[in-house]
């Protein structure tokens, strides 16, 4: 008797045949164009329903002088350069310092806030109640693990 003649070792006629992978791809290639339709359908109808930019001219009106044509000097306003760097610096420092050492709305000047420091401390929260710490060896003198403490005889 030859293995073909064996009905135990021919394959599984139940599987998938040719017929239902064709259905399958004619259902895929369907499914691919009605996404494409759908796709195509919604750029139209954004494209069709885009808003139309204003006309230039519609917001702003400028008159004749504001708007010289030609001109590249006229039409840029100047650069806002610094003409004194050091005077400027020592404005600055003049403008701090002055609202350091001045009382104003809610804030006192630093050495008033400086002695309230050293007078009175720095503000500090409570420290939370902890549970006391279990200690090794801190038990009844019962054996390892038989209701001792944690830590090492020497931390108690």
């Amino acid at each position: 008797m030859s293995d073909a003649d064996n009905k135990s070792t021919m394959y599984d006629r139940s599987d998938l045949g040719a017929r239902m992978i064709v259905y399958f791809l004619i259902a895929l290639a369907m499914t691919v164009l009605v996404i494409h339709l759908v796709s195509w359908g919604v750029a139209r109808h954004f494209a069709a329903s885009r808003v139309a930019p204003a006309p230039r001219n519609a917001a702003v009106v400028t008159p004749f002088e504001a708007n010289p044509k030609g001109n590249p000097a006229l039409l840029f306003p100047a650069p806002q350069l610094q003409a004194d760097e050091v005077s400027d610096l020592n404005k600055f420092r003049t403008a701090t310092e002055e609202r350091l050492n001045t009382a104003g709305s809610g804030h006192i000047p630093i050495a008033q806030a400086m002695e309230t420091v050293a007078k009175n401390g720095l503000p500090v929260r409570p420290q939370p109640a902890l549970a006391p710490r279990a200690r090794f060896g801190s038990g009844d003198g019962t054996s390892a693990g038989g209701g001792g403490g944690t830590e090492p005889k020497g931390n108690q």
